[in-house]
Order: structure tokens, then C-alpha cells, then sequence
């Protein structure tokens, strides 16, 4: 089913532990009004989208337990209100962004991603 319009004053979308699978949509990062966002437990495959970093008030986001692929994206250090980040039990790889408050997550909002590289998160703390 294809919705021609969505709402977009939602302040919070939780669709953990579903079995939804296919990649995130990009047109998540429209949703600007909201405050948190719980994709954990499913079967998500490929990028975390950049688009995300279009939720300036994004408090909390818990995309962990997919299979997400490719890199953190860098753009996610705009979301300056973020409190709350885990991204553990997924497949991404390379470096942990450094801006903003990203150096201030513990390494468990990271953890369990073969690819990531925890050395230069820890170094750049």
C-alpha cells in the first residue's frame, strides 16, 4: 500500500521487535517533529539514512538488533539534542563520527558491530 500523505506531527514512532525488514526510508528524515524513534529488533538491512539528521528535536534513537550495513552516517553529529543512541548488534563498519556529543555515548550504543572501529572512537574521547 503506497499513503499518499503521512501525518507528520508524530513526537514518537516505535516499531520495535516486528519483523519488518527492507531498508529505512529515506523520507523518515521528514518527520520533523519528532522526539524519538525505536526501529530495534528487526530484520533492517542496508545505510542508517543520512535523512535522519533532518530531526533537529531527536532525543532518542534505537535502530539496534538489525542488520544495517555501510558507515555511521557523519551528518547524524547535527542531531545536537540527541540523548539516547544505540546502534549495537548490526553490521556497520569503519569510525564512530566525532562530533558533537557522539564522544560522549558509551561504547555500548556501538557495540557489537565487527566492522566498527573502537580503537579511534576511544582515542578521540
Amino acid at each position: 500500500m503506497e499513503l499518499v500523505n503521512v501525518l507528520t506531527i508524530f513526537t514518537s514512532i516505535d516499531f520495535s521487535c516486528n519483523k519488518f525488514n527492507g531498508s529505512i526510508p529515506e523520507e523518515i528524515g521528514e518527520l520533523k517533529s519528532l522526539y524519538a524513534i525505536n526501529l530495534s529488533n528487526n530484520a533492517f538491512t542496508g545505510a542508517v539514512p543520512s535523512s535522519l539528521s533532518n530531526l533537529s528535536q531527536l532525543d532518542s534513537l534505537d535502530l539496534s538488533s538489525n542488520k544495517l550495513s555501510g558507515q555511521i552516517p557523519s551528518e547524524l553529529t547535527k542531531l545536537t539534542f540527541l540523548a539516547f543512541l544505540n546502534l549495537s548488534y548490526n553490521q556497520l563498519v569503519w569510525r564512530i563520527p566525532s562530533g558533537a556529543q557522539f564522544p560522549t555515548f558509551d561504547t555500548a550504543s556501538f557495540g557489537v558491530n565487527k566492522g566498527i572501529n573502537m580503537g579511534a572512537f576511544f582515542n578521540s574521547r
